[in-house]
């Protein structure tokens, strides 16, 4: 959520270059944008509500400033308006600042603030910052900047520029921010996806650390100002994986490529020992296993937790993560905790993974960006090997977060006594997307009913869940999904005319108690669509099969959930929404 981008150059004309690249963090969700320009002692600001499109006609492109600093903004403290747009000066014009993240004692420091006689402009817990800033005395800044962020309680990735002077101050905690080089340039930015095109190496600041950033050299420095070495990563493949290509839509791609990355995994797995860590040493220790995360990531929990369960024969369970940090959690050297992210930076997971291992267990990180934070962290990381996802709606990483938990679940059944052999291969035969243009007349459904309600039992009612998501978030219908057996403890009493009601049914052996709660449901009024890869439906309850490919139990929750990705993209498209930016939601959320 929100994206930062700093530049610095010895050539003049760096605002094309900063809008560029603010423009590859779009994904990440914002409401507004700005930047400021430095030249001397002259800041040029420009801010707009909206789109990037807009601040540029707003800025024209000016090509005599070397140095300048851009922000995209997701509302979290002031709504979304000019004001309270970043960046922001300090009262004297001296200094300006970007910031992700959020200053929890900001009300606190904003008294202390207007105790000196200084007004703040904005409703942001960003402007504390740079006032704090102009407030220190001498003439070290990097001094300055180290007293200002031992005065904050929070998250932040800091950028400022300070008048008169052709450099970058950054300082971060708990929010990521990373800097890149070369001969005549350097860049900061809170995504590598930025550096790409002019950069082959880059340097992730550390947590609690600060630096400035100058053509000639970057110099780190921790929080007790001593000066600090900080090895360079290679910009890869995955920072470059982010273009659109023939599509329309980040989500329309993301979702064809789904046979692709199902098909990396499965040969990146058998190349790359991942699980090289995970011996039966490991494995013996271990009593209990926690899955942890968010959104669809926490959907990918539950469903592991039952492959771990089922497959590896000991306790697991899925939690969300804000829920689970605030839990007293159980958790001691005995305990395996996996977090499951695809961008390896959402706050409430990554602070979870911290917790755990301040409690002793052994941490596992399930992600899709190989530079984050949470696989920095963990014991043991499995990458996700999807490339880089771009659409907020998450897709083909949901299906790589199950194969890579089913992978694991393999691995650990290895050292019980009932070892589980997976024929991987029968995925490359799978027709994904079988009679997919057959979604075309369920979605007349949807946007005919007033009520939507998605059930299932096991681990279908998982794949309730993760389909019901998809659907509110990019198309904003209001559903519900429950399992199949909770429709009469509370539910089935909203269920009418107006009612459609997707049923998952993968498993045969429940088949019979999903045509029951068919029956219940028609009784009602509502109308049915049963998806499922089962043949045996002789139910006249059902006023709509999509069967989708068939395939062993085993993998079906990796496939079932794709007439479901497919249904929410085409609703939404129908709806004339924009499926990679649905309102309200960023696609990487980096603070609590």
């Amino acid at each position: 959520m929100c994206g930062i981008i700093g530049y610095i150059s010895q050539e003049k004309g760096v605002s094309k270059k900063i809008i560029h690249n603010l423009k590859k963090l779009e994904y990440r969700g914002y409401d507004s944008s700005g930047i400021c320009l430095l030249k001397g002692n002259t800041f040029l600001v420009k801010k707009s509500v909206g789109e990037i499109a807009k601040l540029e006609q707003k800025l024209n492109f000016v090509d005599d400033f070397d140095c300048g600093i851009a922000h995209t903004r997701w509302a979290t403290h002031g709504k979304v308006s000019l004001k309270n747009t970043h960046p922001h000066l300090s009262q004297d014009k001296c200094w300006a600042v970007v910031h992700n993240g959020i200053i929890e004692n900001f009300l606190e420091l904003s008294k202390l603030i207007k105790s000196k006689g200084v007004t703040l402009k904005s409703e942001t817990d960003t402007e504390t910052i740079v006032a704090l800033m102009a407030l220190q005395n001498g003439d070290d800044n990097i001094k300055k900047l180290n007293e200002v962020t031992s005065m904050l309680v929070g998250s932040y990735a800091i950028c400022l520029l300070h008048k008169g002077e052709h450099a970058l101050y950054v300082a971060r905690r708990h929010s990521p921010l990373y800097i890149a080089k070369n001969d005549n340039s350097c860049m900061v930015s809170s995504d590598p996806v930025t550096f790409g095109e002019d950069y082959g190496t880059y340097y992730t600041l550390p947590d609690d650390c600060m630096a400035k950033v100058t053509v000639d050299k970057i110099d780190v420095y921790d929080k007790n100002l001593n000066k600090i070495c900080v090895k360079p990563s290679e910009v890869g493949s995955f920072e470059k994986s982010a273009e659109l290509g023939k599509y329309s839509f980040y989500a329309e791609k993301e979702i064809s490529e789904i046979p692709k990355v199902i098909d990396t995994i499965l040969s990146n797995y058998k190349i790359v020992d991942h699980f090289k860590k995970i011996n039966k040493t490991f494995y013996s220790q271990i009593k209990k296993v926690k899955l942890i995360g968010c959104g669809t990531a926490y959907h990918a929990c539950l469903m592991g937790a039952k492959y771990i369960q089922n497959y590896a024969h000991i306790e697991a369970q899925g939690y969300i993560a804000s829920e689970f940090r605030y839990s007293k959690p159980l958790i001691d050297k005995n305990t395996l905790c996996i977090f499951v992210s695809q961008s390896g930076e959402t706050a409430d997971t990554l602070l979870s993974l911290e917790l755990a291992k301040n409690m002793g267990a052994k941490t596992v990180a399930v992600v899709n960006v190989p530079y984050s934070s949470i696989a920095q962290k963990a014991d043991v990381v499995l990458p996700l090997c999807a490339g880089m996802e771009v659409a907020v709606m998450s897709t083909k990483a949901y299906n790589a977060m199950l194969l890579v938990l089913m992978l694991l679940a393999s691995h650990l059944s290895k050292f019980t006594e009932s070892p589980q052999q997976f024929d991987y291969d029968v995925l490359k035969s799978v027709d994904f997307f079988k009679d997919v243009q057959k979604i075309d007349p369920i979605t007349d459904l949807v946007l005919k009913s007033e009520k939507v309600f998605f059930i299932g039992r096991g681990e279908d009612y998982v794949t309730a869940l993760e389909a019901g998501l998809k659907l509110k978030e990019i198309t904003y219908i209001n559903c519900v999904s429950i399992p199949s057996g909770e429709l009469k403890h509370g539910t089935l009493s909203l269920v009418d005319n107006k009612s459609l009601v997707f049923m998952i049914a993968t498993d045969k052996n429940l088949l019979a108690k999903n045509i029951s709660s068919a029956s219940e449901i028609k009784a009602r009024g509502g109308k049915i669509v049963l998806v499922t890869n089962l043949d045996e439906i002789q139910s006249g309850d059902i006023d709509y099969v999509y069967q989708f490919d068939k395939i062993t139990q085993k993998f079906s929750s990796i496939i079932s959930i794709i007439p479901f990705q497919v249904l929410a993209y085409k609703t939404c498209l129908r709806l004339g929404y924009s499926p990679d930016k649905p309102r309200n939601l960023a696609k990487s959320v980096t603070v609590e």
